[in-house]
């Protein structure tokens, strides 16, 4: 038991460091290419997701109010609900929405059992039997949103794997570490359903454990299959930061910082001196268009009207 504490310590750890440690390069990743995608979710007055940017003389009128509120408004609907897989891939989000779904329940099932945890350290018994109406309702809580969690997330990751092996219009595309993923994250649903359903049915034990993490204390024992399902969890949560399923965190910035950043670039801001490094940046590729452009700011300023280069003059005579 001793071993599984020092185990669930060490993995924790390095998920929160390199969760945060990611976070933080995304956050300090170069300007996007302004793309100006539409519909521009935080822009007022315009219901059809325009940008200020369409009136002709915005450079001469103050900046229209952006509301931040909308954009995450915008952002809960494809979190939550998946809207855009449902408009364009209907066949898939029968499988890929209720997997999400699974892990959102899992993540909130997580912290009700560290809340369970902690008001049993506080001397309030967390049962079915409880007198305490706060531990009734975090017994009951739990287990509404526990079960669910590890059904779907079970179910959605085998019809997940089933049908990127069947479709031919997926399987080709996927790659073996994807699917060794949907296998990883399918084992550790399936250990924790089973030890729902043969060891730990009021969720008793799961808090048990996560009170002997917090009080650095012990306990009698761990069933098996709940010690196979702490370890698969943990393993998983160590790996994500990693892998290509920390896609869920980079939502925010691919939306807000790509998708829909209009803002404009006027002299003296910070965004000009951001761009001005960048455009210093060398060159470290070579093709015929690129022939005397060594830095990134000799392509931005290259007139297109200039004469082509002797190569591409030839190719065109051919």
């Amino acid at each position: 038991m001793i071993a599984l504490h020092v185990v669930t310590y060490v993995l924790f750890s390095i998920f929160v460091v390199a969760f945060l440690w990611k976070g933080y390069q995304q956050s300090k990743m170069p300007i996007h290419l302004r793309w100006e995608l539409y519909p521009l979710a935080g822009e007022k007055g315009r219901p059809w997701g325009g940008s200020y940017l369409e009136s002709p003389d915005w450079y001469q009128k103050p900046r229209e109010h952006h509301s931040f509120a909308g954009e995450m408004a915008f952002l809960g609907k494809e979190v939550f609900f998946f809207r855009e897989y449902f408009r364009r891939n209907r066949s898939l989000w029968y499988i890929v929405y209720p997997f999400h779904i699974g892990i959102i329940l899992l993540v909130t099932f997580f912290f009700l059992v560290v809340i369970g945890a902690l008001t049993s350290i506080g001397g309030v018994e967390v049962a079915a039997g409880s007198s305490n109406a706060w531990g009734l309702l975090i017994y009951y809580v739990t287990l509404i949103v526990g079960i669910p969690a590890l059904i779907l997330g079970t179910i959605s990751c085998l019809a997940l794997l089933i049908r990127k092996f069947v479709d031919p219009t997926m399987s080709p595309y996927t790659r073996r570490v994807e699917y060794f993923n949907i296998v990883f994250v399918l084992a550790m649903f399936l250990t924790g359903l089973l030890a729902w359903a043969v060891a730990d049915r009021g969720f008793d034990i799961a808090r048990e454990y996560m009170k002997s993490l917090l009080t650095f204390g012990s306990m009698n024992g761990l069933p098996s299959l709940s010690a196979a399902h702490v370890m698969l969890l943990t393993l998983l949560l160590a790996y994500l930061p990693f892998t290509n399923m920390m896609h869920f965190f980079a939502k925010f910035f691919t939306y807000h910082k790509v998708r829909w950043d209009d803002c404009p670039n006027v002299r003296g801001s910070a965004m000009e001196r951001e761009l001005k490094q960048l455009l210093e940046q060398q060159i470290n590729w070579a093709a015929p268009h690129m022939q005397n452009l060594s830095r990134w700011v000799d392509v931005a300023t290259e007139e297109t009207g200039a004469s082509p280069s002797p190569r591409v003059t030839r190719k065109g005579g051919e």
